[in-house]
């Protein structure tokens, strides 16, 4: 039997566990001295009725040692981590407790939780931090082989008709030379084509899915590789700056895409071809789709001149986050932790709820709630987790006035 997600998610945060607690207990001592466990384990009321001894407590369970990182954050672990890495205990939090409390976990929960362990190893210059990568990779690959999967369901096309689509897409074909050019015809594909035209095989957003996930692991590579001494923080940042919507966006405009995508005649008339929005998911589409037609050192070869030509122009420091729309989770948590923020007494950041709402095992839907102090602030729907969290944020950013209607 192959090890299962649930298993791969319990390994990586007993992982972080052993690398977590001996950073944890320096930083704590060199503040508080002999007096650390008492002022840590006052943040643990949910863990008082056991047993165990305090420190046993801290050392064994993960779950313990994040909420200490959070309830001490700004008397211990702000002058050494960043606030990129605060979001990141946080969400580590939830995936603790779902990992408590659910039997079974998707491939993208799966990527996004040992992602998150790995950037807050990485951070701390933990040596557990091999393994998880090969994990990270491992599960990267079976998510393209999700993917590949459901390509296999695909219409088929005659030879005569791919050779139609290599005529059609000739000049595009000259700088993204794809094998296969229904690969390519899908990801041009817009939801609003397939909704007009039925027949006309698959629309791009399952390439989109896994293009997003090859983005995000493909310029945190680019990047370690290119800057190896950056902070975790600035790195963040910077690999926010270069997957962004907009930059993105720009990406598809450098290549041509706008012309060559296939919208339904509402959105070209209204003027589609030239929104941020719909060139950034087209861009995240060519990719997924020419990593299942070329392999990845393909794309590599495809998005790293792209990250070169902008990395230097892209800000890395904290306060660039509210600029960043794509990352609007990191720019509401930014908001509400604001001591001028009044609504937050608990000076807590964002907890997001994300249950499924419906959709198949192929096309999943879920919705989020954001909660403030325990307030609800938004709401979103997506496909994905991620994805309905951040309509969740701008929902509540927009409710707040600070984010466009």
């Amino acid at each position: 039997m192959g090890v299962s997600n649930r298993d791969r998610i319990g390994k990586a945060l007993d992982s972080l566990r052993q690398g977590l607690y001996p950073y944890v207990e320096q930083k704590m001592q060199e503040v508080h001295g002999s007096a650390w466990i008492k002022k840590a384990t006052s943040h643990l009321r949910n863990h008082q009725k056991t047993k165990k001894q305090p420190n046993d407590i801290i050392r064994e369970d993960i779950s313990a040692l994040l909420i200490v990182v959070n309830g001490q954050w700004d008397e211990v672990f702000k002058s050494s981590l960043s606030q990129p890495d605060r979001a990141l205990v946080n969400e580590l939090i939830e995936a603790r407790n779902q990992w408590a409390h659910q039997s079974t976990f998707s491939t993208d929960d799966t990527y996004r939780a040992l992602d998150s362990v790995f950037r807050l190893l990485k951070s701390i210059s933990s040596p557990h931090l091999a393994d998880l990568e090969t994990q990270r990779q491992d599960v990267l690959r079976l998510l393209s082989q999700e993917q590949a999967r459901h390509e296999l369901r695909t219409i088929p096309v005659s030879p005569a008709e791919e050779a139609r689509m290599r005529e059609r897409l000739d000049e595009l074909l000259k700088r993204l030379p794809f094998q296969n050019a229904y690969l390519l015809n899908q990801a041009l594909t817009h939801t609003s084509y397939k909704y007009e035209n039925p027949n006309t095989g698959e629309d791009n957003e399952q390439l989109e899915f896994i293009g997003d996930a090859l983005l995000t692991f493909l310029s945190g590579d680019f990047l370690y590789k290119r800057n190896p001494d950056l902070r975790e923080g600035k790195m963040t940042i910077l690999r926010s700056n270069l997957v962004d919507k907009p930059q993105l966006a720009k990406f598809a405009i450098e290549l041509g895409l706008g012309t060559w995508m296939r919208l339904g005649k509402g959105e070209d008339n209204n003027k589609g071809r030239s929104k941020h929005s719909l060139l950034s998911d087209v861009f995240e589409a060519i990719v997924g789709a020419y990593y299942l037609d070329s392999g990845i050192e393909a794309v590599r070869e495809l998005v790293n001149p792209l990250f070169e030509n902008v990395v230097n122009l892209l800000p890395t420091t904290e306060n660039s986050i509210p600029r960043i729309q794509d990352d609007v989770k990191g720019w509401l948590q930014k908001v509400v932790l604001e001591p001028t923020f009044t609504r937050n007494p608990s000076r807590k950041p964002p907890e997001y709820k994300t249950p499924p709402s419906g959709g198949t095992d192929n096309v999943p839907e879920f919705e989020s709630v954001v909660y403030v102090s325990g307030v609800e602030f938004g709401r979103g729907k997506d496909r994905s987790k991620k994805e309905a969290e951040k309509r969740a944020a701008e929902d509540a950013l927009r409710k707040l006035g600070l984010y466009p209607n």
